[in-house]
């Protein structure tokens, strides 16, 4: 495996991710600064070294060696109304700090929009450093998540381990802590679905976060869902750790899942400019406007590819009379990599209309095949309000075709786009959904 090095197509997929919104940074500890009279110095070194002042001992190695001697220091007190811990006194430390980031970190998101930026620090502001919009903090419960579709022009920092507060384990600062966490990422109860699902499918780029081998292997496995095996041979991932020289097994199981590795955030950074060259990393139209679909999409229209120039007439209807439609008409069939986003947009519609036809009924496996599935079991949680709204292009008749969903021919008033009052039909199903 070649370290601080990435071959031209992998240079050329990584862009093409970014292009799409499919890169999601993961940004530690390690490239997070405090500004201080004597110039920036490292979140964690500042910490240590603010505990190691408090407790009158030597500069302290980690968080897990503070958290002991503040134990010490507890058991010595006279009063016990005197006592501490690390969660407080962290809380104390920062909570009057300005942050920064190293200015190639800085330049990366300014030339790069990303709808989604993780974090494993703890510290509050770094939304404000990096000029995000919002903030969402994971306190080990479900509801704690992640908007069903991100917007592709806003950004989210979600933070992974908690935030820094008062209150005692309510933010990773231990390893103890990281199991706690990632714990509650294993349990159906508490883990956070929709970022779960989101990010089943992403290329990470793991910046500033030096965990060893066993560790980080844990800690990848939990937020990819356990689908860490990529189902090709491209690459999925970009790590930076200045430690991988001397964590061999973290190499090769880095090898295994198509990661690539950089000693320094700053090189890669580097590289990465320079191979972005001129290339506009702008949402490209068919991404922001078919995939994403707007906000509010009140009409999927699900076809099968050789139908397109029916369905292009009944999108235009139900737009041309006031619905907002998603509509594919590229009808690429990506596979996986946009499963979860069409299957949230199934979710989302306020009407889903199935375009039927002779070619609708043939055998074979067919994408919007699977789209009628995902409307069928959507129905389930509609009851009492009409959701799917099929139109028939041809002389089909759904009643005598087996291979039409029940559900589209029983519960479903079905129209045709050669009726004289196909547009009326289509006023009436706009009228009842709004």
């Amino acid at each position: 495996m070649n370290i601080d090095k990435i071959n031209e197509r992998n240079w050329e997929l990584l862009l093409s991710a970014t292009q799409e919104k499919r890169v999601v940074p993961i940004i530690g500890e390690n490239l997070i600064q405090v500004l201080t009279a004597d110039g920036p110095v490292f979140i964690k070194d500042y910490v240590l070294q603010k505990l190691s002042e408090r407790f009158s001992v030597e500069s302290c190695a980690d968080y897990s060696k503070a958290e002991d001697l503040i134990r010490q220091h507890n058991r010595l007190l006279q009063n016990p109304g005197e006592m501490t811990d690390i969660y407080y006194e962290i809380y104390d430390i920062l909570r009057n700090v300005k942050l920064t980031v190293p200015d190639f970190l800085k330049k990366f998101f300014e030339l790069c929009h990303f709808p989604l930026i993780l974090t494993t620090s703890f510290v509050r502001g770094l939304d404000e450093v990096l000029s995000l919009d919002s903030v969402v903090v994971y306190n080990k419960k479900s509801s704690s998540d992640i908007a069903p579709v991100l917007s592709p022009k806003s950004s989210v920092l979600y933070h992974l381990f908690g935030r820094v507060g008062i209150a005692k384990r309510s933010f990773k600062v231990t390893d103890d802590d990281l199991l706690d966490y990632l714990h509650c990422w294993h349990n159906n109860d508490t883990r956070p679905r929709q970022l779960s699902e989101y990010l089943s499918d992403k290329f990470l780029l793991v910046l500033g976060c030096d965990y060893p081998n066993w560790l980080f292997r844990f800690f990848w496995h939990s937020i990819k869902n356990f689908s860490i095996v990529p189902a090709n041979n491209d690459m999925q991932g970009v790590v930076m750790t200045d430690k991988i020289d001397s964590d061999e097994d973290l190499l090769y199981f880095l090898s295994k899942i198509q990661t690539s590795v950089f000693r320094k955030a700053e090189d890669f950074i580097n590289d990465f400019i320079e191979h972005l060259g001129d290339r506009s990393l702008a949402v490209p139209q068919m991404l922001e406007e078919d995939i994403l679909g707007g906000e509010d999409a009140d009409i999927f229209i699900s076809y099968a590819h050789e139908d397109l120039e029916y369905a292009s007439r009944v999108a235009d209807i139900f737009r041309g009379l006031g619905a907002s439609v998603w509509f594919d008409e590229k009808k690429l069939e990506w596979g996986d990599k946009y499963d979860n986003i069409i299957q949230r947009q199934i979710k989302r519609c306020k009407r889903f209309v199935p375009i039927l036809s002779r070619t609708s009924t043939l055998p074979g496996s067919r994408y919007f095949k699977g789209e009628w599935t995902w409307a069928t079991k959507e129905s389930a949680f509609r009851i009492g309000e009409p959701y799917i709204s099929p139109v028939v292009i041809d002389d089909l008749v759904p009643e005598r075709e087996e291979t039409i969903p029940s559900l589209f021919v029983e519960n479903s008033h079905i129209i045709r786009l050669t009726d004289m009052d196909f547009e009326d039909k289509v006023k009436k199903i706009i009228r009842l959904f709004r």
